[in-house]
């Protein structure tokens, strides 16, 4: 970084007790991350023509996503979107969960899934109903059911493209939840916990180590969409970025590296 601004002595020492390392590796990836004229250039016309030579290449990239058909599961019907004003929602969100669980509706679980990281019905395609680099998806969504009416407590995978529930795990439940958050207690007062994942060479391959910086995007827009949701439907829900990232990769069964946990998003629940 010689010769490029650096936090000054008063600003970097609550975070590092005095001066900044020359190999912070925040600064070291923000830059590696950097996008200039030169490099977008080289790199974006090069990865259309392979995009545009390879069928099978563009079909996997168009259709990202885990899928477990051959796994029980719950399938979640045709998904009843809230009806409610955005500036109704906006004003009702809150980071927040009821002091006791409640078990939340089914309907309200497949409409959140659905609002979350769903298919668009009007798309024509397999978009969904966030903003992603490349229309490449990198995200995976898990469910840890806790108390779900009409679905059996345990870890699920979502699969979008079948609006579907997926059974990694019936043996998953609120003790496991409490082992990944820093706050334990949180566990005791949610009904479902979704956590977030990234597959990061969905974006990298293509955007290289801006993907990285895309996924993590990604994964706020989920959240937000998801939590705007929740407020419409009247369902309590807590964002949590306090969690153990090696926990929360073992319960959901991923290496850490090509995929990871970048979030967990607890919902509280609602009577019908």
């Amino acid at each position: 970084m010689s010769g490029q601004a650096r936090p000054t002595l008063v600003s970097a020492s609550p975070v590092y007790g005095g001066a900044v390392p020359l190999d912070d590796p925040a600064e070291t990836y923000h830059e590696a991350s950097r996008l200039s004229p030169s490099v977008a250039a080289a790199q974006v016309p090069g990865l259309r023509l392979l995009l545009a030579g390879d069928p099978v290449l563009l079909a996997s990239v168009e259709r990202a996503g885990r899928r477990h058909p051959h796994r029980p599961g719950v399938d979640l019907g045709r998904p009843r979107l809230p009806r409610a004003r955005l500036r109704r929602a906006i004003r009702a969100r809150r980071s927040a969960l009821p002091e006791r669980r409640d078990s939340l509706p089914l309907a309200r679980l497949s409409a959140l899934l659905a609002c979350a990281y769903g298919l668009r019905d009007d798309s024509g395609g397999l978009r969904r109903h966030v903003p992603s680099g490349g229309a490449l998806y990198p995200l995976e969504l898990y469910p840890l059911v806790l108390d779900a009416a009409g679905v059996d407590a345990g870890l699920y995978h979502y699969d979008p493209y079948a609006h579907r529930l997926e059974r990694l795990d019936e043996g998953a439940g609120e003790g496991v939840l409490a082992e990944v958050l820093i706050d334990p207690p949180l566990a005791s007062r949610a009904a479902v916990a979704v956590l977030v994942t990234g597959v990061f060479w969905r974006t990298r391959f293509k955007y290289g180590q801006r993907g990285y910086r895309f996924a993590l995007l990604e994964a706020g827009h989920v959240a937000q969409t998801l939590l705007l949701a929740a407020a419409g439907l009247g369902v309590p829900g807590l964002p949590v970025g306090g969690f153990y990232d090696r926990r929360a990769d073992e319960l959901l069964g991923i290496d850490g590296v090509n995929e990871s946990t970048l979030y967990v998003l607890l919902l509280g629940g609602a009577r019908s």
